[in-house]
């Protein structure tokens, strides 16, 4: 029967005060099933009027606000559970029209997987998603249908936005229906627009996967290869890409456009469910030129698992850390991007330096994880770990390195 039948997504876009995710309030949680029930009908009678009598399709709705981000991630797996969902209800083999609202049961969602993450400053565009669900020759029909219609004739009737209002408590800006391809469109437009043409070259390649490998380089020298839901980030510590750099601008300006790409790229990417995981080393330096399947099973083998932290870059480490008298820890940080890199030093009992070690943040929760790690091994040890804020990157030109606080004079600070 699945081979005769066939689905088609939309959804109905709910528009709220800008204000209200910059305030970094959650949005509202589910409907109860009642209240998805009653927002369902009056969606379906919006529907209708829009492109016509729907007696011949199922339809299932979602009784939940969701983030684009949810909704548009690597082979849009929440058309093919809501599509398992309506095909597993059937009382036969048979296709029947048969109309489906989602909504919690208690105080948990019925399905757990597809339920609505309700994150913090999401927004401010959310969305009710729907599945139209029928014979492939209607439902290719219909979402011709849908495609010229909704954009055009897609305002939702007065009786949905109270209910809109009334059940999620908001007070929408704006209410209109879209198709999924209505969603990439303006996703694109967006990222085009706010200098991320690159991003979304990735996006489309990860929400309609193929076996091809897509390789994209950002004039700063970022690097991403991307198959399906996996992306591959080259990650260069400060010394290996100043050594390749040959810009005008300084180091610090330069590493700092750099390393705001790859924070940008790396939270667009895992915004949408895409597995981001970082390669560094001088063994990966050629992925740009090598030919892309080469450099994607090259980039497979080297690199960190997804959930790693930090990139760890060891400078000196003479193997005798616990005879170590005290620690130093240097915080670098640049304007807008707050810490960027820590180096930690040990020095022995006569002030020689028995290990440097520089610490990549990958990701927001590294920032405190890393100088906890390093208190955690100070009061292992029995001694004092200083810490040191310049509020900068401390750093050599030759050769080009980050050195710590200590050895940098408020003269010579860059």
């Amino acid at each position: 029967m699945q081979d005769q039948v066939s689905a088609t997504p939309g959804v109905l876009t709910v528009e709220l005060d800008f204000q209200r995710s910059a305030s970094n309030a959650p949005p509202p949680g589910p409907l109860t099933r009642e209240q998805a029930d009653a927002l369902g009908w009056a969606i379906a009678e919006d529907l209708t009027r829009m492109v016509g009598k729907l007696e011949s399709h199922g339809l299932v709705i979602l009784g939940g606000l969701y983030d684009m981000t949810e909704l548009l991630r690597p082979g849009l797996p929440l058309v093919d559970v809501l599509m398992d969902l309506y095909l597993r209800s059937l009382p036969d083999s048979r296709f029947q029209p048969q109309f489906m609202t989602i909504g919690t049961q208690g105080d948990s969602f019925p399905i757990p997987s597809i339920a609505p993450a309700c994150e913090p400053g999401s927004g401010p565009l959310f969305a009710v998603p729907f599945l139209f669900v029928g014979k492939r020759a209607d439902i290719d029909e219909l979402s011709g249908k849908l495609e010229k219609t909704l954009l055009e004739k897609g305002k939702a009737s007065m009786r949905t936005g109270e209910l809109i209002t009334e059940h999620f408590g908001v007070r929408p800006v704006n209410l209109s229906y879209a198709t999924f391809n209505d969603l990439c469109a303006l996703l694109r437009i967006q990222l085009e627009h706010n200098g991320f043409a690159e991003l979304w070259e990735l996006l489309e390649a990860a929400l309609f996967p193929s076996e091809t490998v897509r390789r994209v380089s950002l004039p700063e020298g970022n690097l991403f290869l991307l198959r399906e839901a996996s992306c591959f980030t080259r990650f260069q510590p400060f010394g290996q890409w100043a050594a390749q750099y040959s810009g005008d601008a300084s180091l610090e300006e330069a590493w700092g456009h750099w390393h705001r790409r790859q924070r940008q790229f790396t939270a667009g990417l895992l915004a949408h469910g895409i597995e981001v995981r970082v390669t560094s080393g001088n063994e990966v330096g050629g992925l740009a030129e090598q030919p892309v399947a080469e450099a994607w099973g090259l980039a497979a083998m080297s690199a960190a698992p997804g959930d790693t932290l930090n990139l760890r870059d060891v400078i000196i480490d003479e193997g005798n850390r616990a005879t170590a008298t005290r620690i130093s820890l240097t915080e670098h940080s640049l304007p807008g991007l707050g810490p960027v890199a820590y180096t930690a030093v040990f020095e022995g009992p006569r002030g020689e330096t028995l290990a440097m070690i520089n610490d990549y943040p990958l990701l927001p929760q590294a920032v405190q994880e890393i100088p906890d790690n390093w208190r955690a091994e100070a009061r292992e040890l029995g001694v004092e770990l200083t810490m040191h804020r310049p509020e900068s990157l401390c750093y050599r030109t030759d050769p080009p390195a980050l050195i710590p606080a200590t050895e940098v004079d408020s003269a010579a600070r860059h």
